[in-house]
């Protein structure tokens, strides 16, 4: 059973005036804090910015060197552009007044077209799968450490996707969108050469995060449906959709760097 105290009851904290500060579980498979954590304080942050009325639309982070866990991290915002349609924000994540990470958002607001009869979607939507009903998925990192994937209780689905739910809060109110930033930034690892076993490689960090939305998620379960890429020259890529029960809702993309073993 997952064990809590008032210290650990989310997984951020946000300290006020763009400061954060990571839990134990905010660790990724290495000892900083999980890409899609990072992602998430910066994502926050925009999404406090944009103005009422407007939705994210999509995401995309540079993870520029590893962000430390213990010590408080601070968020950064600039607007670039703030229409009445499309808003753009840039942010940076710095941990001891040295940039870790920085990101951009877009957001976008929701105007009906009277021409399109219905939604539109040119795939197959995703087969229909009641996640509570999937065996857990085992997945462990090398330092042995609480980190991230204690409190997303993966579960692994037939079709190969892979069904997440937090256990424990990322943060108080976190809005659905920001609910969906680590799930996606697990995609390449969901994927990966080698399972069940360990990876023929001595590590495979994602050096960037993609997200397009083109609706909130709903409901607690969020899936990934991974794809993977690996090449014998050192470089790869993950990318897949994003799925709740209702269907797909958007796709997560990562650039993957692979370290000889």
């Amino acid at each position: 059973m997952l064990q809590t105290s008032a210290e650990s009851a989310c997984v951020i904290e946000a300290l006020g005036g763009g400061r954060w500060q990571p839990g134990p579980f905010a660790r990724g498979p290495f000892n900083g804090v999980h890409g899609g954590v990072v992602t998430s304080m910066m994502a926050a942050e925009m999404e406090r910015a944009a103005p009422d009325g407007l939705r994210p639309l999509s995401v995309r982070t540079d993870f520029l060197r590893p962000t430390p866990l213990g010590c408080p991290l601070q968020v950064s915002v600039q607007p670039v552009r703030v229409g009445r349609r499309v808003a753009l924000f840039d942010a940076t994540l710095s941990a001891e007044g040295e940039i870790t990470a920085r990101c951009s958002m877009t957001f976008v607001g929701e105007t009906p077209i009277s021409t399109l009869e219905a939604d539109y979607a040119s795939d197959a939507p995703p087969p229909a799968i009641d996640p509570e009903a999937l065996p857990p998925r085992v997945s462990s990192a090398s330092h042995g450490l609480p980190w991230l994937l204690d409190v997303l209780d993966p579960r692994a689905a037939p079709d190969g996707a892979v069904w997440f739910r937090w256990k424990m809060p990322l943060f108080p109110r976190a809005s659905a969108f920001l609910a969906a930033l680590s799930p996606a930034d697990t995609i390449h690892g969901m994927a990966r050469p080698g399972l069940p076993g360990p990876p023929p490689v001595a590590g495979y960090p994602n050096v960037d995060l993609s997200v397009h939305f083109t609706r909130a998620p709903e409901g607690e379960w969020i899936g990934v449906r991974p794809v993977t890429r690996w090449l014998a020259s050192g470089a790869g890529l993950g990318f897949g959709d994003l799925v709740d029960r209702a269907g797909a809702f958007g796709h997560g993309a990562m650039g993957v760097v692979l370290l000889p073993a």
